[in-house]
């Protein structure tokens, strides 16, 4: 009886493994392949595309914030999402992004929700919002304090910083100027002191002295200032591309279309007020008063340095 009990167990043992196995073999390869393709895609979140340019055989596409270019192929199956991202631009409406794994292709796109809409359109601008800048010196009385003002900037680089706020991600030049320029802006809030802004768009490419990134626009703090003869002069300050001292913005955007690292233009830039987080290319604006994103996203990238992740790892958690 037990041989019995023992040998009906084995037996129903394998009609259970080859049952799962027929499955497996009579399952459609075609659903096979899309379910792993569907499984390879990484969720980039919603969010408003800037810009979309054909170039090389696929259109380059950039997001709201994020400094990084984006490609999406110019397919017979993509013409959908490219029709839709272009439409978005348009509109500057949001749109749920997919990427091809870890990776700056766009494989996916869907529509946003009537709820992430009105969100998008609460948060873009035309106007500049008031802060309390007012009452903030908005010329620095000379170079000296100028320099000085650039070393305290400076010091608050991750890695050699040792203060409880989050550290400022010079080091890592692949995305986050947005969070960098606000944050230095802060720092001379501190001091006394405002700034403005300086955006500059394009096919833009810098080097570190180690590596190249591409950027589709850049950010930095625009600083007026007495020179030796009493005469106001503005400089740039951005240690991710000049760790010696402040520079001319002539010099600065120079250095964001280093040839060097590839073609590289410039197609417009414009200055903002200081309080300004972020400025589209066709001039909506986003602000972070209260530093919430600005704080998360360099904490995101407070660890890393060089041209490498790339892509930047995502800071969809932080907001926009």
């Amino acid at each position: 009886m037990k041989k019995f009990l023992l040998s009906m167990m084995v037996f129903v043992t394998v009609l259970s493994f080859n049952s799962c196995s027929d499955s497996n073999a009579n399952q459609d390869p075609n659903l096979v392949s899309k379910e792993s393709s569907e499984m390879a895609l990484k969720d980039f979140g919603k969010t408003v595309p800037v810009g979309i340019e054909k170039e090389n055989g696929k259109y380059k596409v950039s997001f709201i914030v994020s400094a990084q270019p984006f490609q999406i192929k110019d397919s017979k199956d993509n013409e959908a999402y490219i029709s839709m991202i272009e439409q978005a631009v348009k509109d500057e409406s949001p749109i749920h992004v997919f990427m091809k794994g870890n990776t700056t292709e766009i494989a996916k796109v869907e529509k946003a929700t009537q709820d992430d809409i009105r969100y998008f359109k609460s948060v873009l601008t035309k106007e500049t919002k008031s802060d309390n800048s007012q009452k903030l010196a908005s010329v620095i009385p000379d170079l000296a304090t100028l320099n000085s003002l650039f070393t305290q900037i400076k010091n608050q680089s991750c890695g050699t910083s040792t203060a409880s706020s989050p550290c400022i991600t010079f080091r890592y030049p692949v995305d986050g100027c947005y969070a960098r320029a606000h944050k230095m802006r802060q720092i001379l809030i501190n001091a006394g002191y405002d700034c403005e802004k300086q955006f500059v768009y394009g096919n833009l490419r810098a080097s570190t002295g180690t590596c190249c990134v591409s950027w589709v626009y850049h950010v930095a703090i625009l600083v007026s200032f007495k020179n030796a003869s009493g005469v106001v002069e503005k400089r740039i300050i951005d240690p991710s591309l000049f760790s010696s001292g402040p520079v001319t913005d002539a010099a600065w955007r120079a250095a964001c279309t280093n040839t060097s690292c590839g073609s590289a233009s410039v197609s417009s830039f414009a200055n903002t007020a200081g309080n300004v987080y972020y400025r589209s290319p066709a001039g909506s604006l986003l602000y972070d008063n209260n530093y919430v994103n600005t704080n998360c996203v360099l904490t995101t990238f407070s660890s890393l340095s060089g041209c490498s992740p790339s892509p930047a790892p995502s800071v969809s958690h932080c907001g926009f």
